[in-house]
């Protein structure tokens, strides 16, 4: 139960704090005078999206408070949000910014709106004109039934189920059409993969047949110089060997003679020994060189091997491992067998599809019960609202689908939301048959009705909601339907906590208290919204204002 809220800075409003109590609290006031701040304060509170316009001018940040009693709340809803309840009260903090943003706190605990909404959801609801709009539009009758038959678990389970089966089908098609390109793809890559396997590259391979095929294209030319250097060096009395000795011997001569050139001998001897070394290394050098044709093809064919992996897998001897490995990994990732694969996938498919028609089925069974009961309540409620031979039936819609699941030896479409749309066929009158709620309610009968529909829900403990907000959901009636629903709504209040918004005299007379919204003037010439409680006296005066008709000029 809500049993105060505080609005600072909110639209025109400077400061107002006000207290509720059980049954029902009407607000009034003339047109413009800002009744739907209030309505605008408790949606904030209930977790609808902030804006700065919400803000009064001219201030930096805008502030609603609320406490709500939650005493008289089931045991479940005080376990699930025991971090956030403080001695059977949830005082809820709202702060709009002018710059953008809001911050929430619930019982001094910073939250998230997701937070808010979820923990509000079951304590307070607002009705306002646009559910009179949702009952006119037939897409949402299906949701007034499921929300009266508390249907959002297994309406989850079946949205997941068919999400599952739809994911998985999908799959399925898509691998399907793509069989026969999975196959060419698996067959390329096996053929690159035996390709550069079979080539055996390894780095530098390349260099170095490179440097073979060099020696090989010149060897004739090397042979050549090797002879010449050996000619050079040792073939007859002017070669370099033999010079070279007949040197030795005359320095040998003259160090005898002159012992300081001892050194040079030893310089000389080692130097000879150099170049005999030298010329043994050229005469082996050239005895190992030979012209091999076969061996220079060999290379040949395997550098343009290598060329032509290398042209086709990015450049160099890394890329073609790279391009190897990352060919594996393809295959890894590629199905083994794609019939066994789509095998596999069809049969999951089968097994999702009958987990979802099982859950799906479940949920008709439980909208179908659900539709039995509302009808009667609603019945009933609609006598007490002066419509005393109104009836209202609710029509199953299905839509054929030849893949779709069995229901009543007919194939029906499986959709997240269940197998089955919905409407509610309505008759006023005595005699005329039901028909579509949307060609033949008036204004007046879709006010009475959804204030059937209410009272029906709050006679389901699991929906029973601490507040109803009913803002101007009486727009458009009058007379004795203005009664009913007053009476109706007095009723309700029993055992309730409502807040109506209303114009209607016939409504507020009914009322345990009466709150008026009034604009004045303050002294710095501006506008502000002040709400008060009436007094016995007030209240009077208020329904006189309400009933007044205008004055003649």
């Amino acid at each position: 139960m809500l049993k105060r809220i505080e609005i600072e800075n909110i639209a025109l409003v400077e400061k107002v704090e006000l207290n509720f109590e059980k049954g029902l609290t009407v607000l009034t006031g003339e047109t413009g005078a800002g009744k739907s701040v209030i309505v605008t304060a408790i949606s904030l509170i209930l977790g609808e999206r902030s804006d700065r316009e919400y803000v009064r001018s001219h201030c930096e940040n805008g502030h609603i408070e609320a406490t709500f009693d939650i005493s008289k709340m089931p045991s479940k809803y005080k376990t699930k949000f025991s971090n956030l309840i403080n001695e059977n009260k949830i005082i809820i903090e709202r702060d709009i910014s002018q710059r953008g943003g809001s911050k929430i706190k619930i019982n001094n605990k910073p939250a998230t709106l997701n937070q808010l909404k979820a923990i509000t959801a079951p304590l307070a609801e607002i009705i306002g004109q646009h559910a009179n709009q949702m009952l006119m539009n037939e897409e949402n009758h299906l949701d007034f039934l499921d929300y009266f038959a508390t249907l959002d678990d297994i309406k989850q389970i079946v949205a997941n189920k068919y999400n599952e089966w739809k994911k998985a089908s999908e799959e399925l098609t898509k691998i399907k059409k793509k069989k026969e390109q999975l196959i060419n793809e698996k067959e390329l890559l096996l053929f690159q993969k035996k390709e550069i396997e079979s080539a055996h590259i390894t780095i530098g391979e390349e260099e170095q047949l490179l440097n073979e095929k060099k020696i090989l294209d010149s060897i004739r030319n090397l042979m050549m110089s090797a002879s010449m250097i050996q000619k050079i060096m040792d073939s007859d009395e002017s070669s370099t060997l033999s010079l070279l000795n007949q040197t030795m011997k005359e320095l040998d001569k003259m160090a005898d003679i002159d012992n300081s050139l001892s050194s040079k001998v030893t310089e000389l001897t080692d130097i000879t020994y150099r170049l005999q070394d030298f010329n043994r290394d050229m005469e082996q050098y050239g005895s190992s060189l030979q012209d091999d044709p076969l061996r220079l093809e060999e290379i040949n064919l395997r550098l343009d091997e290598i060329y032509k992996l290398k042209k086709k897998y990015g450049g160099s001897e890394q890329s073609i491992l790279d391009a190897l490995k990352t060919i594996k990994n393809k295959l890894i990732k590629l199905p083994s067998d794609i019939n066994s694969h789509i095998e596999n996938l069809e049969e999951k498919c089968q097994t999702l599809f009958g987990e979802y028609t099982q859950e799906a089925l479940a949920l008709s069974d439980n909208r179908k019960k659900a539709a039995n009961y509302l009808e009667n309540l609603v019945i009933k409620e609609l006598k007490e609202l002066a419509i005393s031979n109104g009836n209202i039936r609710f029509e199953f819609i299905y839509e054929d689908d030849p893949d779709g699941v069995i229901v009543d030896g007919k194939a029906v479409k499986p959709t997240a939301n269940g197998l089955e749309q919905g409407r509610i066929l309505f008759s006023a009158n005595p005699g005329e048959p039901l028909k579509s709620l949307t060609k033949t309610a008036s204004g007046g009968e879709i006010s009475r009705l959804l204030l059937a529909l209410k009272s029906a829900e709050k006679k389901n403990n699991k929906l029973k909601r601490s507040l109803l907000v009913f803002d101007e959901v009486d727009a458009g009636i009058g007379g004795q339907t203005a009664f009913e629903i007053a009476k109706k709504l007095k009723k309700l209040s029993s055992d309730n906590q409502l807040l109506v918004i209303t114009h209607l005299h016939q409504i507020a007379h009914e009322a345990d208290r009466h709150l008026v919204a009034q604009k004045i003037i303050q002294e710095n010439n501006r506008t502000s919204i002040i709400i008060n409680c009436l007094d016995e006296s007030g209240r009077k005066n208020e329904l006189k204002r309400m009933i007044a008709l205008p004055q003649s000029k």
